[in-house]
């Protein structure tokens, strides 16, 4: 009788973990996770865990870091926290890395240069809309610009009392703009 057996021999933890880095930067947790997944019994995933460390090929705090300065001009420190968060990365890690990356004023700087970019471009979509179907001009465009920012700002993890500062700022600029174009 021929004994059936699967054509591909079962990869070594090292091996997949190797795999799973090549592909993207993982945290401690997600390749500890995975190699779980993949049915490895915990004493050769720490093994492996720790050889990759060794290494140098698995690195939380420098991970944190580079996720952080990316996300740096696009989110609020809320939302970076919680997306080192999901990714299973220490507290302690996390407030050490925010620490570096965000202040207060840069955030809110942050948020105030989004705001006026999506102002612009916002007004210019109320516009064209309006162009279409008259009718719509229900709603004041000013405050549906502050509708749709906030939203917007909100969805960035911005807080909400940095979110109206930030709207009221944008709204006084560009009422300064209207009054200064026209004189």
């Amino acid at each position: 009788m021929i004994r059936l057996t699967s054509s591909k021999p079962l990869k070594k933890a090292q091996e997949v973990a190797v795999d799973c880095l090549s592909r993207r930067a993982l945290t401690h947790y997600e390749l500890k996770t995975r190699l779980q997944e993949k049915g490895y019994d915990d004493s050769e995933v720490n093994e492996v865990l720790e050889k990759m460390e060794k290494l140098g090929y698995l690195n939380d705090l420098e991970l944190a870091m580079t996720v952080s300065q990316k996300r740096l001009k696009r989110y609020s420190r809320r939302r970076v926290c919680q997306d080192l968060q999901n990714r299973g990365l220490e507290s302690q890690v996390i407030e050490r890395v925010l620490a570096v990356t965000y202040s207060s004023d840069e955030e809110f700087q942050q948020c105030l240069t989004l705001a006026k970019r999506w102002w612009l471009q916002e007004g210019k979509r109320w516009e064209q809309r309006i162009q279409k179907k008259p009718s719509q001009r229900s709603i004041p465009r000013e405050l549906w610009l502050q509708q749709k920012l906030a939203q917007k700002l909100v969805q960035r993890g911005y807080p909400s009392d940095m979110v109206r500062n930030v709207l009221y700022q944008v709204q006084t600029d560009s009422d300064e703009e209207v009054v200064n174009s026209s004189v």
